[in-house]
């Protein structure tokens, strides 16, 4: 059957952190905002608490990669934080402790996130072929910061549904958050190509479905959420691979100009 959407990933596969600010600094920055949440909240910031950032990084960590190489089931960072809290003598509602979590998750523009060189152009260039474009991501928030991150970035009139795993419970590669996007967008798994850099989470979940794969290989020195090590040839390697997003529009898989 013939491609008729392309389902993209987008952290290190659409927009990347070339300039990311020093460890330091983002230390800085995340005790500031915990700390006027927490004074806000009527605590102090004093003794043991002084590490709660750490111990949400820590426990954060610990928590996704399980999640990740076991069941894929979405960790729930607002309740972990909630868990933290209470650790720290703190009993938050769910609500708090998801303020908490964004109060920790520094977002992109304090990171410094910018877009991969030409995914607007490529963007542009698939729709105007009659192509469907929707993403599904694994993200540990999807409220207001992380739309306004996609309205600043140009890329939000590109997507007919973006398909986050913490609204779905499940993370990639769990079948779940697939077959999610394609409920929403009335697909079938071999109308698909899914686009990402994660040798498992994008290529391996993808194709267990039936999906065509491109992967778009992580660029060296950059901090990356997976594996960048080269695929294995046999059922689970990608279709094709890419360096760059705009090598897109000299693939195959794209050369009948559009679906019919």
């Amino acid at each position: 059957m013939a491609i008729r959407a392309v389902l993209f990933d987008l952290g290190d596969t659409l927009w990347h952190y070339p300039n990311m600010p020093p460890p330091e600094a983002i230390r800085g920055e995340t005790m500031r905002r915990i700390t006027a949440l927490l004074d806000r909240w009527g605590y102090e910031m004093s003794g043991d608490r002084r590490m709660i950032g750490r111990d949400i990084r820590l426990t954060i960590g610990e928590e996704t990669s399980r999640a990740f190489h076991g069941d894929c089931v979405d960790p729930g960072y607002p309740g972990i934080c909630q868990r933290i809290a209470a650790e720290h003598d703190m009993q938050l509602t769910l609500e708090q402790g998801a303020e908490l979590w964004e109060a920790w998750n520094l977002g992109g523009v304090v990171l410094g996130v910018t877009l991969v060189p030409d995914v607007l152009e490529t963007l542009r260039w698939l729709r105007d072929r009659g192509y469907r474009i929707g993403s599904v991501t694994n993200r540990g928030y999807s409220g207001p910061l992380f739309w306004e991150q996609m309205n600043r970035l140009g890329l939000t009139e590109f997507f007919e549904h973006v398909v986050i795993s913490c609204d779905v419970g499940y993370m990639k590669p769990h079948p779940r958050i697939f077959h999610e996007a394609l409920e929403l967008m009335r697909l079938e798994s071999d109308e698909c190509v899914m686009v990402g850099d994660s040798l498992r989470a994008d290529v391996e979940g993808a194709r267990t479905l039936g999906m065509a794969t491109i992967w778009r290989r992580p660029p060296s020195g950059e901090p990356v959420e997976a594996t960048t090590d080269e695929p294995e040839q046999g059922p689970l390697a990608p279709d094709y691979t890419v360096d760059s997003i705009g090598e897109l529009r000299g693939l195959p898989l794209f050369a009948s100009g559009g679906p019919k």
